[in-house]
């Protein structure tokens, strides 16, 4: 089926999108899992518990690798100017939907580049903290990783998993209930002209 409209992400766009956000979904679940007894139920979704512990890890990796790729595919649009610290200034207007007294945004307001930001260092204390704990012996020559180093991996892990995982409700959120019609653009591309005009009015499309 052909969608009408602006084309507002290509596909390989979409597919690192994807990839991204459904890795983390499955990392989040399994990790949530290993962090309490009473959340272990959760393995089941992944095969078991011997089964995700092992799947966790190797997921990490194509998250990474597929993150890495959305951070360099959007690295130029995610650039913060005057006009994004003035959208910042009327965050509360856009959040009650107030839009008469938001400044005009352009492809990505402000507060997508700020997730985009945020999920960027978010991704970079995954790793780091992510790596020890799956090879505490060392890693390229770098450890072994003690016991003290481990734990507080573990905690930044763990941490960032919170954040990540708050971050995501909101993202979906945005995406979905807030602002109808949104989702559109990751499931085939294209936004309707009235869509771009009323969220991103500065967007050339």
């Amino acid at each position: 089926m052909k969608h009408s409209g602006i084309q507002r992400f290509t596909f390989v766009e979409r597919v690192v999108h994807w990839v991204v956000g459904l890795s983390f979904l499955f990392l989040l679940l399994t990790g949530l899992a290993f962090s309490h007894p009473r959340l272990y139920w959760l393995t089941t979704f992944a095969g078991g518990g011997p089964t995700a512990r092992w799947l966790h890890p190797w997921v990490g990796v194509a998250f990474s690798i597929s993150f890495v790729a959305m951070f360099l595919i959007w690295l130029r649009d995610m650039r913060v100017d005057a006009d994004d610290r003035a959208w910042l200034r009327a965050i509360r207007h856009y959040a009650v939907h107030d839009k008469a007294k938001v400044p005009p945004a352009g492809k990505y307001n402000a507060g997508q580049k700020m997730f985009f930001w945020t999920m960027t260092l978010l991704g970079v204390a995954y790793l780091v903290s992510g790596l020890p704990i799956w090879m505490p012996a060392g890693i390229l020559g770098i450890g072994p990783f003690y016991g003290g180093v481990v734990n507080v991996m573990r905690l930044v892990h763990y941490l960032a998993t919170i954040g990540g995982g708050l971050f995501l409700i909101v993202h979906v959120y945005l995406g979905t209930v807030a602002y109808p019609g949104t989702i559109g653009a990751m499931l085939h591309g294209r936004v309707t002209r009235a869509w771009a005009k009323m969220h991103h009015a500065r967007w050339e499309g």
